[in-house]
């Protein structure tokens, strides 16, 4: 049976090599880039709480250390993949199914290669899919993933997300706006996924719970619960928030704003956990991807540890 007094609180980072390569922009210096999620990890740890980190394999050739010291300390590891870093033209969802199968193995094979394991979480470059994209990541061995910003809308990132579910689900395999049955598990960042059926652009991104959104305070307790509401509606029985952030930003420089704005952000999580009952729990991917299926009967499905 489900345990509706659970709010589950996923955060996610994902994490760049430094310098630009292929107008994907990372961090200025190699110790920045270092610093920010060593930074994210000791925040959370100090609020009780743990984290999934996208490492791009780029960013593996000087980022090691600090993903297997995440790693060994409980934090989740998933692969970023931007195509541009290993060669390619453009964005993932711009390719064939053939293509993405290419570009997801090299990914695979070199993330594997330089961390000793193999990643089953994934995350493409900016929120960027299509049809394909899901069936592809089953058949390349992924089992779950945080692939969607519903509501977002980017053509020239292959970014369309109108009208997808907004909640953990499994996914179709010829529709990535539909759930289905297949294997890999979504879990899309949290946002305003309503917002895009009013407003008349044809690039928009909706607002999300993006940590260093500078006026993220400003929306973000009424965003949660909104999706609470909608949850209880209609009933989600796994109750769901998931955070999004970046090396990118400075997470651990002087002066570094973020780690107060997370500080406040899990603050208002364990009120609003409070107020309606429930207990703040993190959950990896891979977890809320076991807890579905036990909840669905799946055979085999393992018990968390």
């Amino acid at each position: 049976m489900p345990d509706h007094s659970v709010l589950h609180v996923v955060f996610t980072m994902n994490c760049l090599p430094a310098g630009v390569r292929k107008h994907i922009r990372g961090p200025r210096r190699w110790d920045a880039a270092a610093k920010a999620p060593a930074a994210f990890a000791k925040a959370l740890d100090e609020a009780g709480l743990k984290a999934t980190f996208f490492f791009a394999p780029e960013a593996l050739s000087k980022l090691k250390s600090i993903a297997n010291d995440l790693h060994d300390e409980a934090f989740e590891l998933g692969l970023l993949c931007h195509p541009q870093l290993s060669g390619y033209q453009t964005y993932l969802g711009s390719y064939s199914y053939e293509r993405q199968r290419e570009i997801v193995a090299l990914d695979r094979d070199t993330w594997s290669q330089r961390m000793g394991m193999v990643p089953t979480t994934f995350r493409p470059g900016f929120f960027s899919a299509n049809d394909y994209t899901y069936h592809v990541l089953c058949m390349e061995g992924f089992r779950q993933g945080s692939c969607s910003l519903p509501g977002r809308i980017d053509d020239e990132q292959c970014s369309r997300w109108l009208e997808c579910p907004p909640f953990p689900h499994h996914t179709d395999p010829l529709d990535r706006s539909a759930a289905g049955t297949m294997e890999f598990f979504e879990a899309p960042v949290t946002s305003d996924f309503e917002a895009a059926s009013f407003i008349p652009y044809e690039t928009y991104t909706p607002p999300h719970l993006r940590i260093e959104e500078p006026d993220l305070h400003s929306y973000a307790r009424d965003l949660i619960l909104r999706h609470l509401s909608r949850m209880l509606e209609d009933q989600i029985e796994l109750k769901v928030i998931n955070f999004v952030t970046s090396n990118l930003v400075g997470w651990g420089q002087d002066e570094d704003p973020h780690v107060d704005r997370l500080r406040n952000l899990c603050a208002m999580l364990r009120e609003i956990a409070h107020e309606r009952g429930m207990t703040l729990q993190w959950a990896s991917l891979e977890a809320l991807h076991r807890k579905t299926d036990r909840l669905l009967g799946v055979p085999d499905a393992e018990e968390d540890t």
